[in-house]
């Protein structure tokens, strides 16, 4: 959302990108907990957009190998065997909304586990909730969280672990849903599937552009004919872009989508984004993870990093970076470099109805 050009409006593809059609997985993150049951509801809409394959994963904490206490042994037993359970019902219900699924249970640490499960297999969507069984802290993201969007190559989407979305339908709808842009094509990488759950869901587009206001010009030295350039830039600006956002639309509602646009020149993205939820009572914000200021190195940009810590409410964060792109930043991610540790899933149970 940082630049602004008169560039020829971009094309905007009808539905979804390919990759997100029939053979998608998505991967949701279970720990039990009241937060993370509640994501269950936004990953089966998703499912229903995009018809993919949904996979159940929870993870118990590995036993203490140094300890030989029955007790202990008998206690991660049943813990074990209460994820069993829980899983299994949770599939059932799955089953019952005809769903084709999976569950995962794997031991071990979280964030470990489930980014070995995504690195093993192709998932395009991870679906979790911003804090797990420990609930709220003064943390706004949990570790675990955070470390799994931090890492992950997939496309992901945080539920806040707040009491509104605690107790949430089990088939979630959306009516507002914005989507910050700027002109670039890795922006508009979120605009497909934001399109397609707009359709999906009858739900308004709000496409959202901030023009950050040029940095010093109020310093004292600066010439007033100089400030006066400075304002006339803005002003040009931000016609250019109602122009280039206005085209959008006008496409859009061509096609049945209900869209409103917002431009500003006198406001930084991240309090753009804030305010517009805010103001116009936004449910759902889907954005790509960069936009025009696209870093292999970073698997989001500022203003998505700050969305993906801070969203107030459902996020769909878009991973805009192609796979040559990806396996280029690798070797340049130092938290990325440490092989996880060995392990795999202690069962698999599987649902295709």
């Amino acid at each position: 959302m940082e630049n602004t050009g008169s560039h020829d409006v971009q094309q905007v593809p009808n539905g979804t990108s390919p990759e997100f059609i029939g053979t998608s997985q998505i991967l949701v993150c279970l720990d039990r907990s009241e937060p993370s049951k509640a994501i269950l509801s936004y990953a089966i809409m998703l499912t229903r957009v995009i018809d993919a394959k949904l996979t159940l994963m929870h993870v118990v904490e590995s036993r203490n190998q140094n300890s030989s206490s029955c007790h202990d042994a008998l206690k991660w037993e049943l813990k074990h065997q209460e994820a069993c359970q829980y899983m299994q019902e949770l599939l059932k219900l799955i089953t019952g909304l005809k769903i084709p699924a999976n569950m995962q249970i794997a031991e071990g640490r979280a964030a470990e586990q489930i980014l070995r499960y995504i690195r093993q297999h192709h998932v395009d969507f991870v679906v979790l909730a911003s804090h797990g069984a420990h609930g709220l802290t003064e943390w706004s993201i949990s570790s675990t969280a955070s470390k799994i969007i931090g890492r992950t190559h997939s496309s992901f989407v945080i539920i806040p672990a707040t009491p509104d979305y605690q107790s949430a339908e089990l088939e979630s709808t959306v009516q507002k849903i914005l989507v910050p842009l700027d002109d670039s094509l890795p922006s508009q990488a979120a605009l497909p599937i934001a399109i397609r759950i707009a359709k999906h869901q009858n739900a308004e587009l709000i496409l959202a552009h901030a023009i950050e206001p040029a940095s010093f010009h109020r310093h004292s030295g600066l010439e007033h004919s100089d400030r006066e350039i400075v304002k006339s830039a803005e002003s040009i600006l931000e016609a250019a872009a109602r122009d280039y956002f206005g085209q959008i639309a006008a496409r859009l509602e061509s096609e049945g989508v209900k869209v409103s646009v917002i431009v500003r020149s006198d406001i930084n993205p991240i309090s753009l984004i804030a305010e517009t939820i805010a103001a116009r009572s936004v449910d759902f914000v889907v954005m790509s993870a960069h936009g025009s200021s696209t870093n292999e190195q970073y698997p989001l940009a500022r203003t998505s990093s700050h969305m993906a810590s801070h969203t107030p409410v459902p996020l769909l964060m878009v991973q805009d970076l192609d796979e040559e792109q990806i396996a280029r930043a690798l070797p340049k991610r130092c938290y990325d470099s440490a092989p996880l540790p060995r392990g795999k899933p202690i069962s698999t149970l599987e649902n295709t109805s």
